[in-house]
């Protein structure tokens, strides 16, 4: 036989191999006899993919030689050949290879011809690097069953972990299994987690977590797979002795535990390496089966299991502040919102470092960084010391601001004696960028609810009495609040000029345009202005937050929603074009009984369209009337009125309730904008927050963009829309008409 020309008759890329059969009915020696161009192709794909360079194929193959001379050893490939050529089955199967994102769809024919102990067949492998065509097109109907049956469970189950607990006994009864188990592993942390499991009734296999140092098995497994990223079968006492070889303290817990058969599978999502499934004591007879099911099932359960990482280590990220490893302001914010939900007793500590800018300034943001992280464990320390009455939670705000929730004193002065200890925690030096340096802070404390009612204000006069310390400069560093702190004559001028302006209808907006990544125009955030009598600007950074303590937030967004619906209307009707208007609600304005009805009249009296308006909605909305809130934020999604939820990131709402707001779009707050480029990390944890909300099916759009480096930042980790000073300033109703009529031009 002209084993060349043989190879040569094929339209697929195709190798004539060779397979040694050895006097136990096992096999030896697998080679590689002759390929034609197009497989030789692949041979040198790979040698490029691993090398970088492409090689003469003349100098590359040499017929005969051993397999794993031009790919890595694999008994999958092994046991293919070894069917097809000594058993003479037909075999049709696919694999994935992960290292190189590639199918290839495999079609091994035996051939009636050998030579001795020398069997052969021919073996195609024809390369596809989408493999949407594996799922359309399965050889084997019942593996498109079985795997359309674990997709249902996915998708049906009410909760991630009953997803994958339906998932895992699923499989395991598709493979007649005795066990199935799903591993996730934390290389950082060198550990190991059970997600899901599932026995057969009376099954004796000991169980994973019976065994010590468990991670140091599960480790083993990324080398003993590959890069290929295939699987390990194991199916008969070959095999067994095979990974005894290849594996050894594997091979023992497997002796140990009671495995006579395991077919295990790597979970990735792209370059991640997510954990194993496996299914142990499985039905060996229909091992190919058993393996399809598994390795097609696998890239569903990995989609869900990165949804779950990503979710979860958002959290972990939006609720700890990178620096000190401390809770941060969001997990302050829910920790209190817990404690008043609960009706439990606390107090709120407010804790200012002194004259930390100077530490900064003379001795660098280094210096700076190294006396907080110091502090932070110091202060970890007096909360985590057994012998203290009380239990105490250390966060850190920003910059050099801290607070301590403090819970379960009995009096004054035990609550006055648990602050003590961290004024206390700093009499010691410490050592920054080889300097020796004496810190003090100022402490602040008020009580809830003997103090304030709600948790904005028990943690504004805590900031109030830390503020009134750090003045008095005193050599004494803790206040505890008292209501003569706080002066009211500010707030009294500022809410004064409100209603003047509310009177005289003088509040008016600016708007601020919104760009896709392409710069085209989405549409305009409506954002709240206001003067003096004498015409000078009043910074709303002033007047909103005391129209909010007054109890006039309401009659400000009314008069901004009313103006700017009014000139949007007209001006959407001259140019015709397809625009947004968004609007920001107070939580008292959306509170409000009349709410929804105002929305209706503003739509039926300027002519706007409900998919031209867009509401935008704050996380503490949601804190203190969650039922109503959601009541209403329903409603308006009803009308076909868009909901936006601002400031993401920061704090409740972009957790514990997204999933609640029938929302289409997220806004990413500017202090995260601001910090993207600061360093791979920041720009991980935007990408982390776009990536959230692309999985809950909502545009993303970034506040605050003043720079190109952050536009490119943005455009390359997959946002949507960007809001700020590179492309547009907040525009008079005037300077937002002109550009809209350039645009429509």
């Amino acid at each position: 036989m002209d084993r060349q020309k043989f190879v040569d008759a094929f339209y697929f890329p195709t190798a004539l191999i060779s397979v040694e059969k050895l006097p136990d009915g096992g096999y030896g020696d697998i080679r590689l006899v002759a390929c034609n161009k197009k497989y030789l192709d692949i041979i040198d794909y790979r040698i490029s993919k691993r090398t970088g360079e492409h090689s003469d194929k003349d100098d590359v193959f040499v017929p005969g030689s051993l397999y794993y001379k031009y790919f890595p050893v694999n008994r999958n490939f092994e046991d293919v050949c070894y069917r097809s050529a000594v058993l003479k089955e037909e075999v049709r199967t696919y694999v994935h290879l992960s290292n190189h994102d590639m199918w290839f769809d495999i079609f091994a024919a035996p051939l009636d011809y050998q030579e001795g102990d020398t069997y052969y067949c021919a073996y195609t492998a024809t390369p596809n690097s989408n493999g949407d065509s594996f799922f359309s097109s399965m050889y084997n109907a019942q593996t498109s069953n079985d795997v359309l049956k674990t997709c249902f469970k996915l998708h049906r189950a009410s909760s991630f972990r009953k997803a994958m607990e339906d998932v895992i006994s699923e499989i395991r009864h598709i493979c007649n299994a005795e066990c199935c188990t799903v591993l996730l592993i934390n290389d950082e942390e060198s550990q190991y987690s059970i997600l899901a499991t599932n026995f057969r009734d009376n099954s004796r296999i000991k169980r994973v977590t019976e065994f010590k140092n468990f991670y140091e098995i599960a480790s083993s497994w990324k080398d003993m797979i590959g890069e290929e990223g295939d699987c390990a079968i194991i199916k008969n006492s070959s095999d067994m002795e095979y990974y005894s070889r290849v594996n050894k303290p594997w091979y023992l817990t497997l002796v140990e535990a009671g495995v006579e058969s395991v077919v295990l599978y790597p979970l990735r999502q792209g370059n991640e390496l997510l954990g194993y499934i496996w299914a142990t004591n499985f039905d060996t007879d229909n091992t190919v089966r058993i393996k399809e099911t598994i390795e097609l099932t696998t890239f569903f359960i990995s989609s869900h299991i990165s949804r779950y990482k990503v979710l979860k280590r958002l959290k972990h990220m939006s609720f700890t502040d990178s620096l000190t490893g401390l809770p941060n302001r969001s997990a302050c914010t829910e920790y209190i919102a817990d404690l008043i939900k609960n009706g439990d007793k606390f107090a709120v500590v407010s804790i200012d470092i002194n004259h930390f800018k100077s530490i900064n300034d003379s001795l660098g943001l280094e210096a700076g960084n190294q006396v907080l992280v110091e502090l932070a464990q110091r202060w970890r320390a007096v909360s985590d010391d057994y012998t203290s009455t009380t239990s105490d939670y250390v966060t850190r705000i920003n910059g050099d601001e801290f607070i301590i929730v403090i819970m379960d004193y009995s009096s004054e002065e035990e609550l006055s004696n648990a602050v003590e200890r961290y004024a206390e925690a700093l009499s010691d030096h410490l050592v920054a960028e080889g300097c020796e340096l004496y810190v003090s802070a100022s402490f602040g404390y008020a009580e809830y609810p003997l103090d304030a009612g709600t948790s904005d204000a028990v943690i504004s006069y805590a900031n109030a009495a830390m503020s009134a310390i750090k003045k008095a400069g005193s050599s004494d560093h803790i206040l505890r609040f008292s209501s003569d702190i706080i002066g009211n004559e500010r707030i009294i001028e500022v809410e004064n000029k409100i209603r003047s302006a509310l009177e005289n209808e003088t509040i008016y907006f600016n708007l601020q345009p919104q760009y896709d990544m392409d710069k085209k125009l989405r549409g305009f955030e409506a954002l709240a202005r206001m003067k003096d009598t004498d015409g000078t600007p009043i910074s709303p950074g002033e007047f909103i937050p005391v129209a909010e303590k007054v109890g006039l937030i309401d009659k400000v967004d009314s008069m901004v929603f009313r103006k700017a619906a009014s000139f949007f209307s007209e001006l959407l009707r001259k140019t015709e074009l397809d625009l947004t208007l968004s609007l920001n609600a107070s939580v008292r304005h959306l509170m409000k009984n009349d709410f929804i009805d105002e929305i209706k009249e503003l739509l039926e009296t300027t002519g706007l369209k409900e998919n031209q308006l867009e509401i935008e909605i704050t996380e503490s909305i949601l804190i203190d009337s969650a039922d109503k809130a959601l009541q209403c934020i329903n409603e308006l999604s009803n009308l076909g009125i868009k909901l936006a939820i601002d400031d993401f990131g920061t704090g409740y709402s972009s957790l514990a309730y997204l999933n609640k707001i029938p929302a289409n779009l997220l806004k990413i707050d500017k202090s995260f904008i601001d910090k993207i480029n600061d360093n791979e990390s920041s720009k991980q944890y935007v990408a982390a927050m776009i990536s959230m909300g692309h999985i809950m099916g909502l545009d993303v759009i970034s506040e605050g963009v003043e720079d190109i480096d952050q536009l490119e930042s943005l455009h390359s980790i997959g946002c949507d829309y960007i809001q700020g000073f590179l492309w547009g300033r907040p525009l008079s109703a005037e300077d937002a008409e002109k550009l809209v009529s350039e645009i429509s031009e």
